[in-house]
Parts: structure tokens; sequence; C-alpha cells
């Protein structure tokens, strides 16, 4: 039966048992518990021992090291079950045969999977592996890096090993810590780059970001050729070395979901921008997005990217810069909005239960199929601006034209902020508008929207809110907008608020803004469009640096 277990056999390290699941229908699983991993950063993070005392007492954790219900068993929460009946005798079977009682149980959980057996059974989700292994002879990550859980089996284990609380998830408050002299270090001092002189570097090269904003990084105010040097070499080496943009951002991100603990309700935007190197024709890897009339071919890179907001507005940190499509069964257009709600849900875990989490895109992730990829989810919600006239469920009628229907339940007044005249190509795009106080009626209602035709699902019920501008000025194009969300809106007050979340959608709009105007990453020159990943990702928390520091100037006079 060991061979039907996804890692196969093994052979258990130090003090072992085994149990067998047997029933009246047959064997439905094993389980087998061995000796603790030596060194566990998470772990030994969360118990806050030295390693004289991890050294002695690492005795009292003991590994899962494997749990198996046999593929051929179909029961509800027979996983979750089962772990609760062997773990409530652990402590007694283990005194029995090694004469000591463990305290703590550890396990890992593979990046393909989710835990959530363990997770219905109470153990605590402590982090991620580094990737290198039991014996590893190097710090390089050559492994997958395993999610961390732990089941407590005494609750007084900490009076008990002399150790002090650790608090398991530890909350950031915003605007602490950006200071010039220790923002780098805290937004990327512990990126797991395989090596610690490899961190280190990172954060030299986000300091350096920093002072020369806007410029070339030669033209530091403190010259220093030799850290000139490191950066592009490190750059260069990046992909070697196995480093990727998602390791660069891992320490900010996990700042993020700190900052994130602190609210109410979180709102993470999604949206993509393409960061134009056509002057760059000797950069390799770079995405082909145009041809004009003479063949010449157009080159940039896509960022997708994710950036979360408190309820407040002020941006709380960057979740998410992803840059290469992906193949799968949508069009890879589709597929980086539903990997970015995979992704928010992922940071929403280990979020307080009483936090909202709001994923908040513009009309072009209005598809079907993103709504499909939000309904399995538990924290993550969705609002969509419409941009599709969906036939709806067991009705002739159409989604605009049934939101338009009947009175208005409700008035607001919205600030319109001015639009400069866009031109691309020679030709206007978008002729602007002025600001001005828009008087806007308010409709909503829950709709049912059916799949379209090429796909099996099932229909989706969604809450839909209309908005219609009263009076627009002569000349002024009318302000409509048809939003969808998996919000509850029962009332004017709730259809309101989730139209203030939606405007705020544009703070996504500032932080590219202040990357490609303030800190100009167009203008970057690299052999390499994975070497510009990292950096235009080290530029993406600078951008974020400075939209907060002017959102909190703005707010507090006398911020220093």
């Amino acid at each position: 039966m060991a061979r039907e277990h996804p890692q196969g056999t093994t052979t258990f390290a130090g003090a072992q048992l085994r149990y067998l699941f047997t029933s009246a229908h047959g064997t439905l699983g094993a389980i087998g518990f061995s000796a603790a991993a030596l060194y566990l950063r998470p772990r030994d993070a969360w118990i806050a021992w030295s390693p004289e005392l991890r050294e002695n007492m690492r005795k009292c954790v003991v590994n899962l090291s494997r749990f198996l219900i046999r593929p051929q068993v179909q029961c509800k929460h027979l996983a979750s079950h089962l772990l609760g009946r062997v773990l409530r005798r652990l402590r007694a079977d283990w005194q029995a045969r090694y004469a000591y009682a463990p305290w703590l149980v550890e396990t890992f959980v593979g990046p393909d999977q989710e835990g959530t057996c363990f997770k219905a059974a109470n153990f605590l989700l402590l982090g991620l592996t580094q990737g290198r292994g039991r014996h590893a002879p190097t710090a390089a990550c050559t492994r997958s890096r395993k999610k961390v859980f732990v089941f407590e089996l005494v609750q007084n284990w900490r009076k008990r090993l002399g150790v002090p609380h650790v608090e398991l998830y530890p909350r950031l408050e915003t605007g602490v810590g950006l200071d010039s002299a220790q923002w780098a270090q805290q937004e990327f001092g512990d990126a797991p780059l395989g090596d610690k002189r490899r961190s280190i570097r990172l954060v030299k090269i986000a300091q350096l970001v920093g002072e020369t904003m806007g410029h070339p990084i030669t033209a530091s105010p403190r010259p220093d050729p030799a850290a000139i040097r490191a950066t592009y070499r490190f750059l260069d080496k990046a992909n070697r070395n196995g480093i990727t943009q998602k390791e660069v951002l891992d320490p900010h991100r996990q700042h993020t979901v700190q900052r994130m603990r602190t609210q109410s309700t979180v709102l993470c935007v999604q949206d993509t921008t393409k960061i134009s190197y056509s002057t760059c024709p000797k950069t390799q890897g770079l995405e082909i997005i145009g041809q004009n009339q003479t063949s010449s071919k157009s080159k940039s890179i896509a960022l997708h990217a994710t950036l979360a907001l408190g309820e407040d507005g002020l941006p709380l940190g960057v979740l998410r810069c992803a840059y290469k499509k992906r193949n799968g069964a949508h069009a890879p257009g589709t597929l980086r909005w539903i990997d970015g709600l995979h992704d928010i849900e992922a940071a929403a875990q280990t979020l307080p239960r009483k936090t909202r989490v709001i994923s908040v895109v513009d009309r072009e992730a209005d598809v079907f199929a993103v709504f499909a990829a939000q309904r399995p989810l538990k924290r993550t919600h969705l609002l969509v601006r419409a941009k599709v006239n969906r036939r709806l469920k067991r009705r002739k009628v159409r989604l605009f034209k049934a939101m338009r229907r009947g009175p208005a339940m409700g008035v607001m007044d919205m600030a319109i902020e001015k639009l400069s005249r866009r031109e691309k190509a020679g030709r206007v795009t978008h002729e602007g508008r002025k600001p001005r106080q828009a008087g806007m009626e308010v409709r909503f209602r829950m709709v049912t929207l059916s799949p379209p035709k090429n796909n099996p699902g099932k229909p989706l019920k969604v809450w839909a809110i209309h908005i219609r501008e009263i009076n627009p000025p002569d000349g002024e194009e009318r302000i409509e907008w048809y939003l969808l969300t998996t919000l509850p809106v029962n009332s004017l007050k709730e259809a309101l608020q989730v139209i203030e979340f939606y405007a705020l959608r544009w703070r996504v709009e500032d932080i590219f803004k202040v990357l490609k105007s303030g800190c100009k990453v167009e203008n970057l020159r690299l052999r390499q469009a994975a070497s510009l990943h990292n950096l235009i990702t080290i530029y993406m928390v600078t951008a974020w640096r400075i939209m907060l520091m002017t959102l909190l100037g703005r707010a507090v006079s006398d911020l220093p």
C-alpha cells in the first residue's frame, strides 16, 4: 500500500510509529510518524528555541511523514476524521514505546496540494520550507518548497520548554519602516535566494534603486563602481541561480500580508500594463505586441500586478508581479486573472476571519471563466465592471437592458477626475474630460449569468449594480457603469460602498504611472528579459513606497 502514496516508499528516520486504517469494507489507508526535521526555519522561528535547546528537545516534536487515503476510497471528511482519532492516541502510544510523549506534530504539504484535511484538523500553517532537503550539502533551493503545518498535542508546551510566546501571524501597521535607512532591509531582507550573500546584495540593489529614482543606477549620489558592477552581475546571473521575480518579491509580499491583517476590508486590485522596449533590439526574451506598416515589430514586457489597498485607499503593498503568459485550458489573457484570484486566496488564508478580501478588476476580466474560478474560493470576493451584455438565465432581455428598468433606488454624488487627452501612434484615443461633480442614479439587483455555449458550467448568481449620470454637461460623455460582484448587496448603503470600492481601482493605474514616469523603467537596458523582470519587480516595490508616502503626506501634514 505504501506504493500508492504519491511520494512512494521511504525509510523513516529515528523513532517512529505506523497506523493502518481498516473497516468492514477493507483497508482505507495508513499513516506514519518519524523523527522531526533537523532544521526547519518556520518551525524554529515559531517555537523560538535556541540551537542548544533544539538539539536537546527536538524529540518532543514528531514528523507526520506519510498519510494515505487509498485512491479508491471516496468519503467526505474521512481524512480529517482519521487524523483527529490518531492524534488523540499518539502521545499514549509514543509513551508506551519510547517512555516519553511528544508535544508537537509537524508535517509538510507539497506545492500542488492545499492541505485541506490538515486545516480541518486544526493544524497551523507556519510557512514554507527552503527547498533544500534533510541533508542538503549547500543552501541552494534544489527541491520544491513545501508548506509547513504544526499541531499542538499539549497546550502548555511553551511553558514546559521555557520559550516566549510568538505571534503566529504578525501584523504591521501601514507606513511603518518606510524611512530611507531601513525600508530596503524590511521589504527585501529575507528573500529566499539560496544564499545569504544574494539576499544582502538584493537589499543593496533596492537601496541603490531608491537613491537613483528616474535616473540610471550609475548616477548614484554616492558613486560606488564595485556596487554597480555587482548589481549588473546579480541581475545577469539570476537565471543561472534560479532567482525569479517570485523570490525577489517574497519578503515584501509577506509584509504586505502583515499589513493586510490590520484591515477590516482589503481590496486586491489586478491590472495589466505593457512596458515598451522597442528601442532595445538586442534584449532577448521580449514579447512582440504589434507591427507597423513597415514591418517594424514593437517589443515590450506585459506586467500583470496585484496591488493590495486598505478600505481608505492607502496601498498596503504589491502582492504579485507576473510577466510570462501561461498555457492552459483558457486563453492566456483569462488565465492571468484566474491565477491572480488564486494568489489572492492564498494570501487571505492567514488573515483574520473578520477581514473581507475583494478582488477588484476592470472590464477586461469580464469573462464567465473568471466568475466560475471564484465560486469555490472561501475567502475572496470578486468585483468586476461589466463589459459583456450577457443574456440572463430564463429572461429574454440582456443584462444592460434589465438593469436600466424601473426607477432608481437612490442617488449619489461622484467626483469625476480630470482626464488628459490621449494620443497613440499619431491618433487620438481619448479626447479627455474636465473634472466635475456628477449626480448619479443607482440601481441594483441579483441576476443569474448563463454560461456561454462553449462552456458546460453552471449558471452563476451575482449582484449587479448600475450607476448612470443624470445630467451630463453638454459635450461630455455620460458616465455609466455596470458592476458585477459576489458581495451581497441588499441595501442602498451596501451598493454605494461597492461603488466606492470600484472607484479605488484607479490606484493601480497610479502605481503604473509612478513606475513608468517616476521610475522610468522603460529606459532600462539589460540583455535578458528575465533580468528586466527582476529589476522591474524591485522598481514596483519602490513605486509602492513612493505612492504610499505621497498619500500619507497629503493626509498627515507634519509627516517627516
